[in-house]
């Protein structure tokens, strides 16, 4: 009878872990899928706006909550990653009173112009929850992959049984001439990323080349459906630098030569018998480089990039130091386009950001790559981890995509998020050092007992 009763509590114990796994999982997509703005571009852009807003209030209030909490306790060890993110909290407001100085914004116009950005609590949530063990890195390691397979499954299932054209009038979809005027989806891509990569590094460090078969089904939907010059180069560059630096060089050998003659046949298929595919391509490339060379663009929406990074610079000429904030839509019609005709900070990448913050407000939000640069130059002891090599260039593919775009305020916490995941694995690694100090420590110690005794 008392064997059975132990089973049995033992049994309820697996059953409650795995439950409370689950649950935690669960919210950690929610979680995911709100910060990351997966469905702001979607055909639920206003629930999405919705629950962002109510998801915001709870991470100011537990921000709130955990200051106050600290500060009871008299714990003031806040680390690196910590102070960024106080710095974080106060740039927006930084950012309300340039616009007050330059435009005569109200404050509260210029905050709430700005409210998006403070999803990047998110991640502080995630940051302490790992902390006190309420959460594992096996569990975010699965949340994320969770959310790459849901949102790149809808985006197949919309291209492909849905018409885009529908949507045309929206910000969900859109049309470009030299993408043979068809009508496409404008999904976030950030997840497509991750995918590609992840099982990129899995297939390579645990060796099992099948993994690279999901690797091809993420970077097709952008390279075929969503056929976009900057998503297809950065997400490149992340699975480029990966084969370089982290791949053996006999491993390199292996899979170039098990690669060469599918990849010839691949492109010489495309070439002969998809000739309207290769002319995508082709004017998508040259029209880049064109533009980047001073040559005369195709495409009608370079001339006007140019004319918002002139008004960029002008500005930035004007406020070098403190920026000219945000202007609020509520405030005046059309935002900016009130004062400038035409301008969106998002449309000039870093140039927008300097134009928001100034040249030192600008350098503190594109100073989390350093704090990310830190933290992975001194993991030492954590080797052959699928999870935090994926980050790492995750974070490369990400950094590159901010040049060109306003993701570092308009989707926050995609790069926060990685760079407090980059803190944790940091931590892990020092808390590895120091059990494997430990451990020698003690061998040393019974070896010279056993010399003596």
């Amino acid at each position: 009878m008392q064997a059975t009763s132990i089973k049995l509590r033992k049994t309820g114990s697996i059953s409650s872990v795995v439950t409370r796994s689950f649950l935690m999982t669960i919210f950690l997509f929610i979680s995911l899928m709100l910060t990351y703005r997966v469905l702001l571009i979607s055909v639920i852009p206003e629930v999405e706006l919705v629950l962002e807003a109510v998801y915001e209030v709870i991470l100011v209030l537990y921000f709130v909550y955990r200051v106050v909490r600290r500060v009871s306790i008299g714990d003031f060890r806040f680390n690196l990653f910590e102070l960024y993110i106080f710095g974080l909290i106060l740039l927006p407001i930084f950012s309300a009173l340039a616009a007050l100085r330059e435009f005569g914004q109200p404050i509260f116009y210029g905050l709430a112009s700005q409210r998006e950005f403070y999803l990047f609590l998110g991640a502080l949530v995630v940051y302490n929850m790992l902390r006190t063990g309420e959460v594992t890195i096996k569990m975010v390691e699965r949340a994320f992959l969770a959310t790459a397979w849901f949102s790149t499954l809808m985006f197949y299932f919309m291209t492909l049984f849905t018409d885009p054209s529908q949507y045309i009038d929206t910000g969900l979809a859109g049309a470009n001439d030299l993408k043979g005027e068809s009508v496409f989806y404008r999904f976030n891509m950030v997840f497509i990323f991750f995918g590609s990569i992840y099982y990129s590094v899995k297939a390579f460090l645990e060796r099992k080349p099948f993994y690279l078969a999901y690797a091809v089904f993420f970077a097709f939907y952008a390279i075929y459906f969503r056929l976009d010059r900057t998503t297809i180069a950065v997400m490149g560059a992340g699975l480029v630098a990966y084969f370089i630096f982290e791949v053996g060089l006999k491993k390199k050998v292996a899979f170039i030569l098990a690669s060469l003659v599918p990849g010839i046949l691949i492109i010489m298929s495309v070439y002969l018998f998809a000739d309207k595919t290769w002319e995508k391509y082709e004017l998508m490339f040259m029209d880049a480089f064109a533009t980047t060379t001073g040559g005369v663009s195709e495409q009608g929406y370079e001339s006007i990039r140019i004319y918002e990074a002139g008004i960029a610079r002008q500005q930035i000429e004007k406020n070098p130091f403190w920026g000219n904030g945000s202007v609020s839509q509520q405030w005046v019609p059309g935002g900016y386009n009130y004062f400038f005709r035409y301008f969106y900070a998002s449309d000039v990448g870093y140039l927008g950001q300097i134009f928001l913050y100034g040249f030192l407000g600008a350098a503190f939000l594109y100073g989390q790559y350093l704090l990310a640069l830190y933290y992975i130059l001194r993991i030492r002891y954590l080797t052959n981890n699928v999870f935090l090599s994926t980050l790492k260039f995750f974070l490369l593919a990400l950094a590159l995509d901010s040049i060109t775009t306003g993701y570092l305020t308009v989707y926050s916490a995609q790069t926060v998020t990685v760079v407090m995941l980059l803190c944790y694995f940091f931590e892990m690694d020092r808390k590895a050092a120091h059990e494997i100090y430990l451990s020698r420590a003690q061998l040393k110690l019974a070896k010279v007992n056993e010399e003596h005794g």
